[in-house]
């Protein structure tokens, strides 16, 4: 495991200049205020988008840390990239899926809705719920050293689901009547995997079959029945694993 190492930022790509990055305000706060960082001490900044700058502090304007780049490089995304779409649970195991997922590399992760989800959300407790796992992707982020933020949003719909797993070029969905290994259903490189887990009672046989029709393999992690937060994790690891990302 690496070194923890509590001096790596992130800046959106619109801090950057050729030679400088500010920090952003929360950033700053985190670098002033919580970790007592001065002129001269060295930082890391990310961008989220695969730039990385190994930098210094130079010295704050209005509360923002000034830093100067000593050397910068852009990183490739790890393939395949991996887009998890995790049926909507009650509680915080939303939120927990969406930062266990970001600290393992995953690519994207979406909170659908189906049939069997226990949790409804109108709105304004959709946008709010963006907001906050955007927040943890980037905390996740910033925790594993990742160069790429995970992408999340709002909760999607069924529909929107189907349309997106049809537009995949290659897609599993974890059922737990399926009887193809996961590992059998992964073969060889690809640029992108998709992944589907079921909610909090699992996929009804006509979602199951949907997903199907729409491209996807009906894959089983085995003969042990997961929790739907710990599914995700699984399939995602065991993923990372087969192609050589983890492990």
């Amino acid at each position: 495991m690496p070194r923890r190492d509590d001096t790596w930022f992130l800046a959106p790509p619109a801090a950057w200049s050729e030679g400088r990055i500010v920090l952003p305000p929360n950033e700053s706060h985190h670098a002033l205020r919580a970790l007592r960082l001065r002129r001269g001490h060295e930082v890391t900044v990310s961008d989220g988008a695969g730039a990385v700058a190994r930098c210094v502090i130079e010295g704050t304007a209005d509360d923002r840390v000034i830093a100067s780049v000593l050397e910068r490089d852009l990183r490739p995304h790890a393939r395949p990239e991996l887009a998890v779409f995790q049926g909507a649970a009650k509680g915080g195991k939303n939120d927990a899926v969406v930062e266990r997922l970001a600290e393992i590399g995953v690519a994207e992760a979406w909170i659908y809705e189906s049939r069997r989800t226990v949790v409804k959300w109108d709105s304004m407790k959709s946008a709010r719920l963006a907001a906050r796992w955007e927040a943890i992707a980037q905390a996740a982020a910033k925790q594993s050293r990742n160069p790429y933020v995970m992408k999340t949003a709002a909760p999607v719909t069924w529909t929107e689901l189907v349309r997106r797993v049809r537009s995949e070029t290659r897609a599993v969905v974890l059922w737990e009547e399926a009887e193809m290994p996961l590992r059998d259903a992964l073969g060889a490189p690809a640029e992108r995997i998709a992944c589907v887990v079921g909610p909090e009672g699992g996929l009804a046989v006509e979602e199951a079959n949907e997903l199907a029709a729409a491209g996807a393999a009906l894959v089983s992690l085995g003969p042990n029945v997961l929790r739907t937060e710990n599914a995700a994790v699984v399939a995602a690891a065991a993923i990372g694993y087969h192609f050589g990302l983890l492990g």
